[in-house]
């Protein structure tokens, strides 16, 4: 740097310096409008006849409890003490924040339950018990989901690839559902890396746990832990969420969250298989992105048919519905033939009823599906409805199935 211009660095810093004011900086509005009286000399009464305002007034802007924001008062403070209108706004927004900081710390958390949970769907499910006692209901939000302060859940963004069955559009009731699974899965440590060759080993035996209605997901789970996949069962809380499931990149580490999307067993076999395409072939993507929903974003390159059509030909091909269609309503030749495909019955006729959607032949072949209520107990289905500390519910999982 050159001497002149040396100088000029020098004498614009001063003048900063200089023209700071270090009273505006480090005393409150009141001692501020003291020390000024002080100043010039001059008695508050005199101030008063100065400013144009009467002393109920300016001692409510001096103590930051002024029910009404009166900007013709403040401006003539600013005037007066010979500070800016910003500072002054700023030294007085501060004065009231710190004034009333409890009825603002309550008004903003009213605030943020109001902005991120759809109240009337939580009392609907039984969750809370009215939509105006804001007092029970962060109590109840925050002994559920076992958060510390409310804007806790504000740390729960979607970041995952959603199988869903249709448009899902209402985002709190999302989000309160991914953000139970994240509150789960932060209580489910694997310590198992996540090895796709052995998940690739693996796959050809999935398929006939199905046939296993008490106990094969949960055997696969198993397996799948051991693999470094974490898979979990989270119920859909409201109907207004259509998912089937969810792949999530969770501490660097696949976690598959199912949900019981319908009644029937093979939509969760289906839904499982879907999640482990994604984590076969999507998991860089859902790592680096973490964020997909389907049907309402193309933020990622993930293309579901191509999952879906993964899940289908592997669970039972086209070609080998081709070979059962003529004998579909042959319960026994049906049956025989799903075990020696290693499938449970109903996922051939439930793909019987998706390909004949428009006949309308659910209710013909609904005595073939099995009821997996039993199954889901054992990822605590219920306890989630109930609505038992997260906490609680991972743990009794965590000690039932993964053995931690």
């Amino acid at each position: 740097m050159d001497k002149n211009n040396r100088h000029k660095d020098i004498d614009a810093l001063l003048k900063k310096i200089f023209n700071e004011d270090s009273t505006v900086n480090y005393y409150p509005l009141q001692e501020l409008f003291e020390q000024r009286l002080t100043y010039l000399d001059i008695t508050k009464h005199q101030s008063l006849k100065i400013l144009g305002i009467d002393h109920k007034t300016l001692n409510a802007i001096l103590t930051g409890e002024a029910k009404k924001v009166d900007f013709v008062t403040i401006l003539k403070l600013s005037d007066f003490l010979e500070i800016s209108h910003e500072e002054i706004v700023n030294k007085y927004f501060q004065l009231v924040n710190e004034t009333h900081n409890e009825t603002i710390s309550l008004a903003k958390r009213r605030s943020f339950i109001i902005n991120n949970f759809n109240l009337p769907s939580l009392k609907k499910i039984g969750f809370i018990d009215s939509i105006n006692d804001f007092d029970d209901i962060e109590r109840r939000i925050n002994s559920f989901f076992g958060y510390n302060s409310i804007f806790d859940h504000g740390k729960h963004r979607i970041t995952a690839a959603f199988s869903s069955g249709k448009r899902t559009t209402n985002k709190e009731n999302l989000t309160f559902w991914y953000a139970a699974a994240c509150q789960s899965l932060e209580r489910t440590p694997n310590p198992y890396e996540y090895d796709r060759d052995g998940l690739i080993d693996y796959f050809p035996q999935i398929r006939w746990h199905s046939l296993n209605v008490e106990k094969g997901l949960l055997l696969v789970a198993q397996a799948l832990f051991k693999l470094g996949i974490t898979l979990i069962f989270v119920p859909k809380f409201t109907t207004d969420l259509h998912l089937r499931g969810a792949t999530l990149a969770y501490r660097d580490k696949p976690c598959i969250i199912l949900t019981k999307y319908t009644k029937f067993y093979a939509t969760m076999w289906f839904a499982l298989i879907h999640e482990l395409f994604h984590v076969l072939y999507d998991w860089e993507e859902i790592k680096t992105e973490k964020y997909h929903i389907t049907g309402e974003t193309d933020s990622m390159n993930i293309n579901e048919s191509e999952a879906n059509n993964f899940a289908r030909q592997y669970l039972f091909s086209d070609e080998k519905m081709n070979i059962i269609r003529a004998h579909i309503n042959e319960p026994k030749y049906v049956k025989q033939f799903a075990e020696q495909n290693h499938v449970h019955p109903s996922i051939i006729y439930t793909f019987f009823n998706w390909d004949n959607e428009e006949s309308n032949t659910y209710g013909k072949y609904d005595r073939y599906m099995p009821n997996f209520d039993n199954l889901l107990e054992r990822f605590k289905a219920s306890e989630f409805l109930d609505f038992i500390p997260v906490k609680q519910i991972s743990k009794n999982r965590n000690v039932d199935i993964y053995s931690i």
